[in-house]
């Protein structure tokens, strides 16, 4: 379990400068304060925080009730960005100089962009060519399921992935699930999203869970030819492919 949160803290912290500009922030708040309740008060309160936090009692409520991901995601950010702002705020005050403020400036500045992963890198932003600025494979999912129901309703199963752009895409493809399987139909629609997120899915079980839901399609990777001869024979035909996402339709409920 220690091993798992420590895993998550890594996530947010990684091996940018984060923890040691905090510190040094708190460290020039206190060394440069001016007025020395403002600085005082700051500091105060980001140690507050912190011990809010990582006290057990506190830190498991909060846990409780906005998720283990964004506690951890909340943590470094309530006392990150008023220490940090403060802090290099009174370093730069301390000089009466305006040349060596702006040089301060421009530096802090620099360490702090220097200092994390930026968003703007290869793999994270791409090209798509559709209004709804969604991946192209996703958009092409929906214009063949759209092709093929004819207007008529319809209850897609997909995994994590598809199904959150799927809602963006076309919110009148309805979900039999929504996002982490919250939401779902019923109980056996949140074990179909069990078992489609699954490391490796069985083919007979997934199809066999769509048609008690009266799934009319499935969108999803599927693990091997196997699960796709188990899914046609649960009554799951292949609709068509946008690799690497398999369509399988079901007429029974067209």
């Amino acid at each position: 379990r220690r091993q798992r949160q420590m895993c998550i803290r890594d996530r947010y912290w990684g091996n940018g400068w984060i923890p040691y500009l905090l510190a040094l922030g708190g460290a020039c708040a206190l060394i440069f304060r001016k007025k020395k309740k403002n600085s005082l008060s700051l500091v105060l309160y980001s140690v507050f925080l912190l011990v809010l936090f990582f006290c057990p009692f506190s830190g498991r409520v909060i846990m409780k009730c906005i998720g283990k991901i964004v506690y951890w995601r909340v943590l470094w950010l309530l006392p990150t960005v008023p220490l940090i702002a403060g802090g290099f705020t009174e370093l730069v005050r301390r000089s009466r100089n305006r040349i060596v403020q702006v040089i301060l400036v421009l530096v802090l500045t620099g360490v702090i962009a220097a200092s994390g992963t930026g968003m703007i890198k290869a793999g994270n932003f791409e090209r798509v060519y559709n209004r709804q600025q969604v991946p192209d494979q996703i958009a092409m999912i929906c214009n063949r399921i759209n092709e093929d129901r004819e207007g008529k309703e319809v209850r897609i199963a997909a995994d994590e992935y598809t199904a959150s752009y799927i809602r963006v895409y076309d919110p009148s493809l309805k979900m039999a699930y929504g996002r982490r399987g919250d939401g779902a139909v019923g109980k056996k629609a949140r074990v179909l999203y069990k078992q489609i997120t699954s490391e490796v899915p069985d083919g007979k079980k997934t199809s066999s869970l769509a048609d008690a839901v009266h799934c009319t399609y499935v969108v999803m990777v599927p693990p091997d030819e196997n699960f796709v001869l188990d899914m046609v024979a649960g009554g799951y035909q292949v609709l068509d492919t946008v690799s690497p996402y398999y369509i399988f339709s079901c007429d029974k409920y067209k």
